[in-house]
C-alpha cells in the first residue's frame, strides 16, 4: 500500500501483515466538533480495509482528562474535574458508536498513566533532553537542533522571530516547551519534580513508547493543526528518548471549511458531531469526507450534505428495487463477488485511500446494476450486488442492499399485488404501509 508520509514529504509502501498505529484522541473538556471526526473516520477507513485484506491492526489511541482547558471549565461550571472529564468521555464514546467506527484496541485516558509519565520525564531529565528547574521540566530544543522541525518544515531560528513566543524566564530557550508543569491549579499529581501535572505534548510521546515498547511505530495520524507544535514535539521526545524515529509514516488529514470559512467560536459556525448526527445520517460525514482526498481541505455545506442524501437514496431505493425483482423474478442470492470489481476497489484504496474515486466505482457498479435489471440478466446479479455491499461495508457506510428477504414478506408482497389487482385498495394500503416500513417498497 502506498501512503503519504508528511515528514519525507513523500509516498512510501508498506507492506506488512501486522500494523501499529497512533491517532490522537480528543481532549476531553467540550463535545467534540466535526472538524476532530476527520481524522477518526480516516483513520476507520484505512483500518477497515487493511483488516479486509486480513491485516493486522494494533491501534493505540489517547485520551486526554488533564488539561488547562479541563480546568477553566470545571471552574467556570463549578464542578469537578472528573465530573467534566466523564461528561464529555461519555459524549465522544457515543458519538464514536452512531459513528460506526472500529474502536482503537487500546483507549488510554493519560490520568492512568502518571507514574510512567513520571519515569518518562526522569529518562529525558537523565540524558540531558530535557531540564528541571524548581519543579517546571522542560524540554531542551537545542539539543536537537537538527531534528527538531523536520515534521512541520520549520526552523527554529524562524520560529523564534517569526512567532509570538510565550515569555518564560526559566527557559534556556523560548521554544522549550514543559513536560512536567509546576502549578497549584487543578488536581494535582506527585512527581519526581514535584507536585504538578504532564504536559500535552509529552502524553502522546509516552503512550507509544510504553504500548509500543520503544518501537518505531508504522503510522501515526492526526489533523494537520496538530503538525506543530503537538507532532513535533511529541516526535522530538521519542526521538529523544529512544534515539530512533517515532513513526514510518505520518498521516495528516487537511482542514475542515463550513460555508468557506475556518469553524471559530468567534464566527459562532463550530457545529459539534453531536448536533450533526442529531440532524443527519453518520453516513452524511462519512461520505462527505470520502469524497475528497483526505490531505486536501474539504468544505460542508448544504449542498455537498444534498448530494451526499441523494446518495444515500440512491442505494435506498436500488436495495427496494431489487427486494422486488428477487421475490418476482425468484432469485437465489449467492455470496460470490466480482472479482474485477474487488481488483479496482482494492488498487483505489491502495493508492494512497483515493476513495473519491471508489465512490465514482460504486456510481459505476449501480448503473452496471439498473443496466442488468432492464435487461434481465440476473445470473451476474447477485455478483454485482454482493461486491457493492462488500466495499460500502469496508468503507464503514451502513447503508446498503439487502437481500434478505423473509418468507412473510414475500407473502406479504404478492398479497398487496393480488390486492391492487382485485382492486381493493384499502388492504393494498394496508399492506403496502408494512412493506414500506420493511424496505420492501
Amino acid at each position: 500500500m502506498k501512503l503519504f508520509d508528511t515528514l519525507t514529504q513523500e509516498h512510501k509502501k508498506i507492506n506488512k501483515k501486522s500494523i501499529n498505529i497512533y491517532s490522537c484522541g480528543p481532549t476531553i473538556y467540550d463535545y467534540i466538533h466535526i472538524g476532530n471526526a476527520r481524522p477518526i473516520i480516516l483513520m476507520d477507513t484505512l483500518i477497515r480495509f487493511l483488516e479486509s485484506n486480513d491485516v493486522k491492526v494494533n491501534f493505540l489511541q489517547n485520551i486526554t482528562d488533564i488539561d488547562d482547558k479541563i480546568i477553566e471549565k470545571a471552574l467556570v461550571e463549578n464542578k469537578t474535574e472528573k465530573e467534566i472529564t466523564d461528561k464529555y468521555l461519555a459524549a465522544f464514546l457515543e458519538n464514536l458508536n452512531k459513528l460506526n467506527i472500529r474502536m482503537p484496541d487500546k483507549l488510554i485516558p493519560i490520568s492512568e498513566k502518571i507514574n510512567e509519565m513520571n519515569f518518562f520525564i526522569s529518562e529525558l531529565v537523565k540524558s540531558e533532553a530535557a531540564y528541571d528547574v524548581e519543579g517546571d521540566v522542560y524540554f531542551d530544543i537545542q539539543k536537537f537542533a537538527k531534528e527538531y522541525g523536520k515534521l512541520s518544515n520549520k526552523k527554529i531560528d524562524d520560529l523564534i522571530s517569526g512567532n509570538r513566543v510565550e515569555i518564560d524566564n526559566k527557559k534556556m530557550n523560548p521554544l522549550d516547551f514543559n513536560v512536567w508543569k509546576k502549578t497549584n491549579k487543578g488536581i494535582l499529581f506527585d512527581s519526581s519534580f514535584g507536585k504538578g501535572r504532564p504536559g500535552w505534548h509529552t502524553e502522546c510521546a509516552l503512550l507509544i513508547d510504553e504500548y509500543f515498547k520503544g518501537q518505531t511505530i508504522d503510522i501515526h495520524s492526526g489533523g494537520i493543526d496538530l503538525q506543530f507544535p503537538h507532532h513535533e514535539n511529541e516526535r522530538i521526545q521519542f526521538i529523544a528518548k529512544n534515539n530512533k524515529e517515532l513513526a514510518d509514516i505520518w498521516m495528516h488529514n487537511g482542514h475542515l471549511t463550513i460555508d468557506g470559512e475556518k469553524m471559530s467560536k468567534s464566527l459562532g459556525n463550530v457545529m459539534t458531531l453531536a448536533n450533526f448526527l442529531n440532524q443527519y445520517n453518520s453516513d452524511i460525514l462519512r461520505w462527505i469526507f470520502l469524497t475528497t482526498y483526505y490531505r486536501q481541505p474539504i468544505n460542508i455545506s448544504d449542498d455537498i450534505i444534498d448530494q451526499a442524501n441523494k446518495f444515500i437514496q440512491k442505494i435506498n431505493n436500488l436495495s427496494k428495487k431489487i427486494k422486488q425483482i428477487i421475490i418476482t423474478e425468484q432469485i437465489d442470492m449467492t455470496n460470490i463477488l466480482d472479482e474485477n470489481i474487488l481488483k479496482e476497489f482494492k488498487k483505489h484504496m491502495l493508492d494512497d485511500l483515493n476513495t473519491s474515486r471508489v465512490l465514482t466505482l460504486i456510481e459505476e457498479i449501480i448503473k452496471e446494476i439498473n443496466k442488468l435489471i432492464l435487461t434481465k440478466e440476473f445470473e451476474k446479479f447477485a455478483l454485482k450486488i454482493n461486491s457493492l455491499n462488500y466495499i460500502l461495508k469496508t468503507l464503514g457506510l451502513s447503508v446498503n442492499i439487502n437481500t434478505i428477504i423473509s418468507q412473510d414478506e414475500k407473502e406479504m408482497f404478492w398479497s398487496w399485488k393480488r390486492a391492487v389487482s382485485e382492486k381493493d385498495f384499502e388492504k393494498a394500503d394496508e399492506i403496502r404501509k408494512v412493506l414500506i416500513s420493511k424496505g420492501v417498497l
